[in-house]
């Protein structure tokens, strides 16, 4: 794949102003056995690893797919922002499926490099004795940030994981090694779906391996910033769910529950500040952000630009009523992420709505910059909360009510001031209501779209939008009265168009339908 093999040098360049030795020396640029041969090298390197995780996990990599579904209905003063996804008439060439595929394929080469780096000094003399356990943390990192592109991408360009057909359906190509080649002849095709997971699982095995916090986190660094063995064990649940390996999900996800590390939090103003000043017992990895280390402003698109006067807010999409009727009053879930708010459109209509507000900002992170980021919250792309609902969702698939009954009620009970716990007689009523859970504890996290998938569900807006006044063309069949099956092709995205341009061994294998 010709990006694969092209973009590292700019990549490095790109993402090396954290690091003096990335930005000076990039790979093009020095004698091959003159880099990553020293401690040194691979701490720089790994930074640039940890760098994308702030684009990767904010913005328009998490909300591409959520605006794809049900949750969110465009308003009257809709800017068009992700607009082919939204009406669902986005092609190959889309500038959003692009960027997620470019941006992927471009980290996991720097993950290849950092891997085959490794390879070529772990059995020589180059490095120090001592500083090879410490090298070797940092390749777990690789490891484990390979498995998370590859899933990503798989959850997102592939069907749904079906084990009786996972040996012919089309899955990823699998760069494992940096070799850049200008010979398109020797690009990958797709592998498939049976191997791109093996492979993810692969690199989840390695990662555990390797992984080890305590001897690479620095006196005054926070250890929630970096990745962690129960960070690796909770990818390996979310890899297993996403393939249906329901016994090797509910072994994981039970495994961190148990431990009992990451406590559920009832409390409604420790839940909202979770949110809003990015501390929580719940969270098990939060991306570092800072005041100029800083990821998307994922709440932009909920709120607008930022003004004084409420008058003033033109937001893009407002919460679905189907969505917000899913809570109670007494749900800390729902004080969190819904605001009441007298919204004004330009049309000069006028009404009272909730506004979603998961994402209100940091005030920690824009009180001290002069650009407007007041919608940037610090991704924490692994919650305990989310260790839960897999045990749950796990344990009803393989008919087990009681045990998925317990998993799903202790969500509940901390979630709920009024909820009693309940016996679930039937793993079907287990399942949707594990469904709605979902549904609502991890609503605007980039989650909905591979869920859908996964359950064999399609898209149904439903016309459940709040205010018809405040809406765009309510009623109309691409906006609020969209309605897709399950088997609609674009549940699954099409490779980019530059992709199959650029490389003739994927030319003929596009998701059907484009």
């Amino acid at each position: 794949m010709k990006k694969i093999y092209t973009f590292l040098a700019a990549a490095l360049l790109a993402f090396g102003v954290s690091s003096c030795d990335m930005e000076k020396y990039p790979y093009n640029a020095v004698e091959e056995s003159k880099y990553m041969t020293t401690l040194n090298d691979f701490a720089s390197a790994r930074v640039g690893l940890y760098s994308y995780y702030r684009s990767i996990t904010t913005g328009g990599y998490i909300l591409t797919p959520e605006f794809q579904c049900d949750d969110f209905l465009a308003t009257a003063d809709y800017s068009n922002s992700y607009g082919n996804q939204y009406r669902w008439d986005f092609q190959p060439n889309d500038g959003n499926i692009e960027a997620f595929w470019s941006t992927y394929y471009t980290l996991i080469a720097r993950c290849n490099y950092f891997i085959d780096s490794y390879n070529k000094i772990k059995d020589s003399d180059v490095i120090e004795e001592e500083d090879m356990p410490i090298i070797e943390a940092y390749v777990g990192e690789a490891y484990f940030t390979r498995a998370y592109s590859y899933l990503q991408l798989a959850g997102l360009f592939c069907k749904a994981y079906d084990a009786a057909s996972a040996d012919s359906d089309f899955g990823l190509p699998l760069q494992l090694t940096y070799a850049p080649s200008s010979d398109a002849s020797t690009y990958l095709g797709r592998s498939s779906m049976k191997d791109t997971y093996a492979q993810i699982m692969s690199d989840i095995n390695d990662a555990s391996a390797f992984v080890n916090p305590e001897l690479i986190v620095a006196k005054g660094q926070q250890a929630i910033n970096y990745i962690s063995q129960d960070v690796v064990t909770a990818l390996k649940a979310r890899a297993a769910l996403q393939m249906k390996d329901y016994t090797t999900a509910a072994t994981a996800s039970t495994s961190l529950i148990n431990a009992g590390k990451y406590p559920l939090i009832s409390d409604a103003a420790q839940f909202a500040s979770m949110w809003s000043t990015d501390m929580g017992t719940e969270v098990m990895w939060q991306i570092y952000m800072s005041a100029d280390e800083l990821g998307s402003s994922t709440g932009t698109m909920f709120w607008g630009q930022y003004k004084q006067d409420p008058s003033q807010v033109r937001t893009d999409f407002l919460p679905s009523w189907k969505l917000i009727e899913l809570h109670t009053a007494d749900d800390i879930r729902f004080q969190a992420f819904y605001t009441p708010f007298k919204l004004t459109v330009s049309t000069g209509a006028e009404g009272y709505v909730y506004m979603f507000n998961k994402y209100p900002g940091n005030p920690d992170i824009y009180t001290v910059v002069n650009v407007d980021n007041h919608y940037t919250n610090k991704s924490k792309p692994f919650r305990i909360a989310e260790q839960y609902l897999i045990a749950a969702e796990a344990y009803a698939a393989q008919g087990n009510s009681a045990e998925g009954g317990k998993y799903l009620n202790a969500l509940k009970k901390s979630r709920i001031a009024s909820y009693t716990e309940k016996e679930f007689n039937s793993a079907n009523l287990l399942m949707v209501e594990v469904q709605d859970e979902r549904h609502k504890e991890l609503v605007g996290e980039g989650f909905r779209l591979v869920d859908l998938k996964r359950w064999g569900q399609g898209v149904n807006r439903n016309n459940s939008y709040q205010d018809a006044a405040l809406t765009l063309l309510p009623g109309a069949e691409q906006t609020t009265a969209l309605d897709k099956a399950a088997n609609d092709f674009r549940m699954v995205w099409p490779i980019p168009k530059s992709e199959t341009d650029s490389n003739p061994q994927i030319k003929d294998q596009q998701n059907p339908g484009y």
